[in-house]
């Protein structure tokens, strides 16, 4: 069709038909990278969070150690926490995991609740602690398993068949969380303890239903170089055979956390 100046009508349609498809692909794009592409780079930003937290947990593990093995009686350290929250109690939660090691001639059980540093993802997801002086991750997920990231100062040592067992308790002047950048203050509340007992005979562990780092302390007691037996886990209870014969060495740290 033919307008009285000449020009063709299909060039209108045309035009708005090209217009409208282009907003089409563009609506289509759009709609595609809310659906996939948006959940997706929360999901990476979510993981990028957890695995600097998990290297924070590393450099405050080695403060701890310096705390302990080396004698320093106070140590901090600045970090950033993002996409979720570090938190400690002031009192460890009765509830919390606990050791026991049974010692013959001692005829007694030594209980120890370790307390713990705790980041929480802001998704409720993932939790990393550090208890006893090892790193511990857990994906809720999968609410039975978890992973020792760094492994606590215990040693074995075959010459003279002795266990060096570190308990360290972690507490705080207060109930602490932290998001973004902070500081976190440790020292130790008062002098470490060394004390030696012979004819050990089992240590256990156990896990608490809501924070169960059970599977990781499992698969660590079970490490070649350790010397320890494990039994067969019982509900959240992991216990491993000592050689009765060794000697123990338990040394016992109380670390207060200052602030976060």
């Amino acid at each position: 069709m033919i307008k009285s100046d000449g020009s063709s009508c299909d060039s209108g349609v045309s035009e708005t038909i090209g217009f409208v498809v282009i907003l089409g692909i563009v609506i289509t794009g759009i709609a595609m990278v809310t659906l996939y592409g948006y959940p997706a780079l929360i999901q990476e930003q979510q993981n990028t969070n957890v695995k600097n937290m998990q290297k924070n947990m590393f450099v405050i593990q080695s403060d701890l150690r310096s705390l302990t093995a080396k004698g320093v009686p106070y140590q901090e350290t600045a970090i950033q926490v993002s996409g979720g929250t570090l938190m400690v109690k002031k009192d460890p939660d009765p509830n919390t995991p606990r050791f026991e090691i049974q010692v013959n001639n001692a005829n007694s059980t030594i209980t120890h609740t370790p307390g713990e540093l705790k980041f929480v993802s802001q998704d409720g997801s993932t939790t990393i602690a550090l208890e006893n002086g090892a790193v511990l991750t857990r994906y809720q997920s999968d609410p039975n398993g978890s992973v020792m990231l760094a492994q606590p100062a215990w040693f074995y040592d075959t010459q003279r068949n002795t266990y060096v067992i570190h308990l360290i308790k972690l507490n705080a002047k207060d109930d602490f969380s932290q998001t973004g950048i902070g500081t976190v203050r440790m020292m130790l509340s008062e002098p470490p303890s060394t004390i030696q007992y012979n004819n050990p005979t089992t240590i256990t562990y156990h896990a608490n239903h809501a924070e169960d780092y059970m599977k990781a302390w499992e698969n660590y007691f079970g490490t070649s170089d350790l010397g320890m037996t494990p039994q067969t886990p019982s509900g959240r209870t992991i216990t491993c055979d000592l050689d009765p014969s060794a000697k123990l060495v338990i040394k016992t740290y109380n670390v207060t956390v200052l602030s976060l």
